[in-house]
């Protein structure tokens, strides 16, 4: 039988993050459920990973009787849900432990975290916030403790960062300063209400589809609430020569071959931080109170 109360401390450790997961898996579950999504159980050890330029991947082997084999350990879901979407499944969605090298460990982030992400077919970026936005609403409805000091209400603002960085002079920068601006400038004043940020460039998001009218603008966004970026998603590059062109070698050709089989659709998806959400829900300040395990 579950403990009643808010807190509820064995051996000094906080355990309403804990009870809050499980009502954020459960409340999601129901919520794609009953849209007719299938969920995917992906692995955590991969043969290959989409190596974009600022990814970084734990590397491990496998050694068999024809020899060492490499692995990575998964950077999210994305891979083996895009070659369920290659083979047919259609709407689906799959919660999956992730895994970044070389990042630094902070109060909003660790190597290891657990990601939700899904994706549609014949829908862009706009389907996709919208889902967004209900899907949150409606966990916020599940749980016994409500985030009440937000406006957790619809409609969701959306925030030009292109706007954004012709204030500061500093779109045509390079990834690092562009980054750097990015984090002291801009990040550092955003509101604490729910909003979309929109109009990413392109040239840093290879696989996102650029806007038709637009094309040094990507259709991108990130969900920021709080201050705190919980997601991000949009609609899918399914050009291969022009993705193959920005991805670190070992070149993944699955994943090429995956994006390949899904040019003759239009599919969008969007990766959530599970940790940050009950971050979130809980008022915790720090991720290490969330995975308290670790």
């Amino acid at each position: 039988m579950r403990p009643t109360g808010i807190f509820v401390w064995t051996n000094m450790i906080n355990l309403k993050p804990t009870f809050i997961r499980e009502e954020i898996i459960k409340a999601t579950r129901a919520f794609f459920y009953a849209r007719n999504f299938h969920e995917v159980v992906v692995p955590i050890l991969n043969d290959a990973v989409p190596l974009e330029s600022h990814l970084f991947p734990f590397k491990t082997s496998w050694n068999t009787i024809h020899g060492e084999k490499k692995r990575y350990l998964s950077l999210s879901p994305e891979r083996s849900l895009k070659r369920m979407l290659a083979a047919g499944i259609g709407n689906c969605f799959a919660f999956g432990k992730s895994f970044r090298n070389l990042e630094n460990e902070g109060t909003q982030h660790l190597p290891e975290f657990l990601m939700l992400e899904w994706y549609r077919e014949n829908a862009d970026y706009h389907d996709i916030m919208k889902d967004t936005e209900e899907l949150i609403l409606f966990i916020q409805t599940r749980l016994p403790w409500p985030l009440r000091s937000l406006a957790m209400t619809s409609r969701w603002k959306k925030v030009s960062l292109h706007s954004l960085f012709k204030k500061t002079g500093g779109w045509d920068e390079e990834r690092e300063v562009f980054d750097q601006i990015f984090v002291n400038k801009i990040e550092s004043k955003f509101p604490k209400e729910p909003f979309f940020l929109v109009d990413f460039p392109t040239r840093f998001s290879p696989l996102c589809k650029p806007q038709k009218e637009k094309p040094h603008l990507a259709e991108r966004f990130e969900l920021y609430i709080n201050g705190m970026e919980i997601g991000n998603g949009n609609t899918e590059n399914t050009d291969v020569i022009a993705v193959r062109k920005t991805l670190k070698k070992p070149i993944d050709e699955t994943f090429l071959k995956a994006l390949a089989m899904m040019k003759h659709k239009t599919y969008a998806g969007v990766g959530l931080g599970v940790d940050r959400l009950v971050m979130l829900f809980s008022g915790a300040k720090d991720i290490k109170e969330v995975e308290i395990l670790l």
